[in-house]
């Protein structure tokens, strides 16, 4: 199967990729994962539902930003291979 098809037929998700553990990601999202335990906590329960909303809305930011980071490397992948493709025939 190509890529292409393995892309189709959901084969590759490419918002998908593993954490590797003690990695600088996995280390900052355990910060982030403690320090909202710790604030929680402290909140009453309408605060917690603030607290909760905004925690939604910042993922929903967080995966328009990768949506668009990956169509924007996506394009100039494309406009890289184009002129790569354009420069071997002159």
């Amino acid at each position: 199967m190509t890529t292409l098809e393995n892309l189709y037929y959901g084969n590759i998700a490419p918002h998908e990729y593993e954490v590797v553990r003690g990695s600088e990601y996995d280390i900052t999202a355990k910060l982030v994962i403690r320090h909202e335990q710790e604030l929680s906590a402290t909140l009453t329960e309408q605060q917690n539902v603030i607290l909760q909303k905004i925690k939604d809305n910042h993922t929903e930011l967080m995966n328009l930003g990768e949506r668009d980071a990956f169509c924007r490397g996506f394009s100039l992948a494309v406009r890289l291979m184009v002129e790569a493709m354009s420069s071997e025939k002159t």
